[in-house]
């Protein structure tokens, strides 16, 4: 039992022992940068050199270099570090923090190479009880690329967007001159005040040109959103439009500017059951007769569904068309420039078979101007609108002037969101004969 205390006693001492070496012993040790002699210039020859340190208890690490001038320029400041040995690759490149935003949320870097010269590298190493030991030698930068890339007239146009594809600020455009080429380009968008993730990046995809991303040059990103993809644009705020390129060495630049989002949203509308009432003179079922001059009266209701308004515009609810008429004769007719057909204009529209060549001849706002639409002037000229959640009625007549090539012949409706696409295509086909009473 004795041999066994003395045992222990024996092992508590040598633990103690090698504690207080720990403990009151050399912080940092094989503190070595080889080469001495570095060209950062991506040439693959001695572009980098290796930083190697042993740290032997918690420390804060610290590792600088000093130019003749006694500039400090700080690779690490006041890094933790616990106690193993450590190894990292410099290749010149020096960092400093900067703020994206104004209200210093986003925090980011830029690095630049460091300008040829002879430099007094230092590493120090502080331990909780404000112990510090520290390293210290020479190296030399030789032909260094220290050119940053520069992102000369950067510019977001316009700086506010309605990404909602209505055809009034839909995109803005994002534009400026690479000074060099880079190894890697990012732009993207970023919220500060997002409020749950204000470091939630929206990558841009840049539009396709003969001059790649990297290469130096002029760039453009014809910016929406994400709509002409069918996704939902990011939240409506105020955001930070970042671009930053990476150099072959390490040079690293960042610019900013700024774009706010407002009524953003994939536009959703439909006519309401795919219902369109069409009535003649003469009707069995979903045939028509009409006589040579007659008549069809017809009406539908069109709903948007989705969370932004929608733009439409004239003919209004109770235009009489003739059939040998179409929105833009009727248009000259009454010198109503707003009814030709505009990008980004919904309306409902009455199509038919051997209609001479004109495709959705027969057009409509899609509700009533007074009753379901939200109108306003928007640069000196009303736009109307369907607000979310909102029905509008459609009701209007054709009066038969003349008998189509084919006869009898067929007849439907859709909804038109002129130069994107058309919605409920072939809503409630309908048959119509046109009866020559000679």
């Amino acid at each position: 039992m004795k041999r066994v205390f003395l045992a222990l006693f024996v092992l508590t001492l040598a633990v103690l022992a090698l504690t207080a070496c720990g403990s009151t012993g050399p912080i940092l040790s094989n503190a070595r940068i080889e080469p001495d002699v570095i060209s950062p210039n991506a040439d693959g020859v001695a572009d980098v050199a290796r930083i190697s340190y042993t740290i032997r208890r918690a420390s804060e690490i610290s590792i600088y270099f000093e130019d003749d001038a006694g500039h400090r320029y700080y690779f690490r400041q006041n890094k933790h570090r616990g106690p193993r040995d450590y190894n990292v690759l410099w290749g010149g490149v020096i960092e400093h923090h900067i703020y994206l935003d104004p209200d210093h949320i986003l925090e980011s870097y830029m690095g630049q190479v460091l300008p040829d010269g002879r430099y007094r590298w230092v590493i120090e190493a502080t331990d909780a009880r404000g112990r510090s030991d520290r390293a210290e030698g020479t190296i030399t930068i030789r032909d260094a690329d220290t050119q940053m890339p520069e992102f000369k007239n950067f510019a977001v146009n316009p700086q506010v967007i309605t990404p909602n594809q209505d055809g009034i600020d839909d995109r803005a455009s994002i534009t400026y001159w690479l000074t060099k080429e880079v190894e890697e380009v990012q732009v993207y968008l970023m919220n500060p005040h997002d409020p749950e993730n204000p470091r939630r990046k929206y990558p841009l995809e840049p539009t396709e040109r003969k001059v790649k991303p990297t290469e130096a040059g002029y760039h453009f990103y014809d910016y929406d959103g994400g709509i002409d993809k069918g996704a939902d644009p990011p939240p409506d705020g105020d955001y930070l439009v970042v671009a930053e390129a990476w150099d072959k060495v390490g040079n690293h630049n960042i610019v900013t500017g700024t774009l706010t989002i407002q009524d953003g949203g994939y536009p959703r509308a439909q006519i309401v059951e795919g219902k369109i009432t069409m009535s003649g003179p003469f009707e069995t079922g979903y045939k028509l007769n009409i006589p040579l001059g007659g008549k069809m009266v017809f009406t539908a209701t069109i709903e948007n569904y989705g969370r932004v308004p929608i733009r439409t515009a004239g003919p209004w609810p109770g235009t009489v068309y003739k059939a040998s008429e179409n929105y833009n004769t009727l248009a000259y007719r009454e010198n109503e420039s707003s009814w030709f057909e505009q990008s980004g204009t919904w309306r409902f529209g009455l199509n038919y078979q051997s209609n001479f060549g004109q495709d959705w001849p027969f057009r409509y706002a899609v509700g009533r101007k007074d009753e379901d639409l939200r109108c306003e002037l928007i640069d000196g000229r009303e736009q109307c609108f369907l607000d979310p959640g909102q029905r509008g009625l459609v009701y209007g007549t054709i009066i038969w002037d003349i008998i189509p090539p084919r006869n009898p012949f067929r007849i439907w409706g859709g909804l038109l969101h002129e130069d994107v696409r058309i919605e409920n295509n072939f809503a409630d086909v309908h048959e119509i004969e046109i009866a020559n009473p000679k």
